[in-house]
């Protein structure tokens, strides 16, 4: 199965200055996300949830431990190719949506492929994309017009249009209702397992998990997971603190 892995990290540590002290907020953590599955991480506000999702991104290097995409080590790629793997294989889900606020929903999504296609080719796949996600009706949309619904979905259309190898998205049922929790969670486990790619997200509570392949929780740096998980099996959702190190 380690042909299928997309994502690996192994005993990654991370940590911040705040003024004269460090702050750990990342301890020991190791994680594997494989093709065809959605692994969930739970943890509460200011866990590390999101430093999680930009060491594993690439966005970030680590001070310790080993990023590997596709068994590739990201510390031992040039920046050009770091950037090249960025722009192709590892779609990152934004939740603050584009920078000019005149922008029309299809062209941010066609955005990240206009460096090599034509406009009129990127706009084709962007409506396509949104489409997949459900919110068609957006594309002629401004960001500030669209629901924090539209907007989850609209970011990840914008993440998927290159049509990555690994999907990393950052709490995409924060401000949703139930209905749209679990709208946006049954789009990404469906995506995993139609599109073969790996996917990684962090959500804010515990019941935003259940559409999840796998699932952990981040809690004072370190990451753990329900015993008895293992890659390609549903996991039943046990309190965090009864879990065991998430298996590498």
């Amino acid at each position: 199965m380690s042909s299928q892995v997309r994502l690996a990290l192994e005993r990654v540590s991370k940590s911040y200055w705040r003024g004269p002290h460090e702050t750990a907020v990342l301890k020991d953590v190791s994680l594997s996300v494989y093709a065809g599955e959605c692994v969930a991480v739970w943890g509460q506000r200011g866990s590390g949830k999101t430093t999680l999702l930009k060491v594993a991104a690439g966005l970030e290097a680590p001070e310790s431990g080993t990023v590997s995409f596709k068994q590739q080590s990201l510390g031992g790629m040039s920046r050009g190719a770091l950037v090249r793997l960025l722009r192709e294989e590892i779609g990152w889900a934004r939740r603050t949506g584009p920078e000019s606020d005149e922008l029309e929903m299809l062209d941010y999504v066609a955005l990240p492929l206009l460096k090599s296609q034509t406009l009129r080719r990127a706009r084709r796949r962007s409506a396509a994309a949104l489409a997949r996600v459900g919110v068609a009706e957006c594309s002629k949309g401004r960001w500030e017009d669209l629901t924090d619904g539209e907007r989850t979905l609209v970011s990840i259309a914008h993440a998927m249009v290159r049509q990555p190898s690994l999907l990393v998205v950052d709490d995409p049922t924060a401000n949703l209702d139930v209905l749209q929790r679990e709208e946006v969670m049954g789009l990404l486990r469906t995506t995993a397992e139609q599109d073969w790619l790996g996917v990684l997200i962090t959500v804010p509570d515990m019941p935003s998990m259940v559409h999840a392949h796998r699932i952990g929780s981040l809690s004072d740096g370190r990451l753990l997971v329900p015993s008895g998980a293992s890659p390609g099996r549903d996991n039943v959702v046990e309190f965090p603190g009864r879990g065991r190190a998430m298996p590498g």
